[in-house]
């Protein structure tokens, strides 16, 4: 049977991700479209829909009693991850910038003692996410890129554990990095043409910018030349 719930490049990738069986809080849930597609593919997921607006989450109310599922996904009101409950094992954080996915999880972190897996997709600041979340005890079992509305947006699934990781992989993504591929290439295009245009306009006094700028036009130029050796 066809899912009749309809979700965008992002969403659908990050429900391809989310394991069955898996308790799932959905922070800055929006609609519950996420929710309730995982509820209806029958994976034995359970889902809490959850935000910290209350227009949202009516709207949320809305959409799980159109297709029948209150007593399934369960809503809740409340900023971050302060809706959580022992059996939630895996945190959805999707489309939202990405130091306040680090301060979400940063600061309250004794209410991940029993989170498993975090998936991630931060509209920016990728590199802070990787590296904060990683220090909180969890290491990047792997990374998705999705292309939509001429964006590239990553999407790092977290999971239990350390890894050591040097810093080029905290910038452009240790998963990425060995994956490669023609999205990531286009992605690093982006972030080179996005530096080089900064760099041009950037007043001459901002030498310490100026400096950083031209080191990482380096290594992005670096990783295509190595990219397209190995294709």
């Amino acid at each position: 049977m066809t899912n009749p719930v309809k979700l965008n490049k992002r969403l659908l990738e990050i429900a391809n991700i989310v394991k069955d069986g898996a308790k799932v809080l959905d922070v800055g849930c929006d609609h519950a479209l996420l929710d309730i597609y995982l509820t209806l593919e029958n994976r034995e997921v359970k889902a809490i829909a959850s935000d910290i607006k209350e227009g949202p989450l009516e709207k949320a109310k809305e959409n799980i009693r159109k297709y029948q599922l209150t007593k399934k996904i369960e809503v809740r009101l409340g900023p971050g991850i302060e809706t959580i409950d022992d059996a939630v094992d895996t945190i959805v954080i999707c489309g939202m910038g990405g130091m306040n996915m680090v301060g979400i999880l940063k600061y309250k972190r004794n209410l991940l003692k029993n989170v498993k897996q975090i998936i991630l997709s931060p509209n920016n600041y990728p590199e802070n996410v990787r590296k904060e979340i990683s220090k909180l005890g969890y290491f990047i079992e792997d990374e998705v890129l999705v292309e939509e509305n001429h964006f590239i947006y990553p999407i790092i699934v977290f999971q239990k554990g350390r890894k050591f990781y040097q810093k080029k992989s905290y910038v452009y993504g240790p998963i990425l990095l060995h994956k490669k591929g023609d999205l990531f290439i286009k992605y690093i295009k982006m972030e080179l043409s996005q530096k080089e245009k900064l760099l041009k306009v950037l007043p001459k006094k901002y030498i310490k910018r100026t400096f950083q700028l031209k080191a990482q036009i380096r290594k992005l130029k670096k990783i295509l030349k190595t990219t397209k050796k190995t294709r």
